[in-house]
């Protein structure tokens, strides 16, 4: 996408020259007292600018509604990392939860056990990562 000024300034060269267009025919036409045919060029160079005009605005709006998209999607990926990381935090939680109940040496494998199964969890959460990049 272009700057808006340099937009603006295109434009108006555009319907700058539409209105040079007019005056030399209109310079042409000064011979002529037919209102009709200055009247018929005088609205063929303001169709054609209203032309431009709206044909700039469609482009305008179609750009506006590309970075919408892109503002749209980029907002659901940082909202779905954001419940990925949340996701992962709450299963660190959970074992630390876990492993400040277990106390002694006898629960060595129970500890070993509930850490591995975090780890687990924690790498189905990355996982999902993966899919959201594609």
């Amino acid at each position: 996408m272009t700057n808006y000024a340099e937009k603006e300034v295109k434009l108006v060269e555009k319907i700058g020259k539409e209105m040079d267009k007019l005056d030399v025919t209109l310079g042409k036409m000064e011979d002529t007292d037919s209102k009709i045919k200055h009247f018929y060029e005088q609205e063929k160079a303001l169709h054609e600018i209203k032309s431009i005009i709206r044909k700039e605005n469609k482009i305008e709006k179609e750009e506006q509604k590309a970075l919408d998209k892109a503002v749209e999607n980029a907002e659901n990926w940082i909202d779905d990392q954001d419940s990925l990381v949340y996701q992962i935090n709450t299963e660190i939680d959970k074992l630390d939860s876990t492993l400040g109940k277990i106390d002694g040496d006898e629960n060595k494998v129970k500890s070993y056990l509930e850490q591995k199964k975090a780890i687990h969890e924690i790498k189905k959460i990355v996982k999902k990562t993966d899919k959201l990049g594609e």
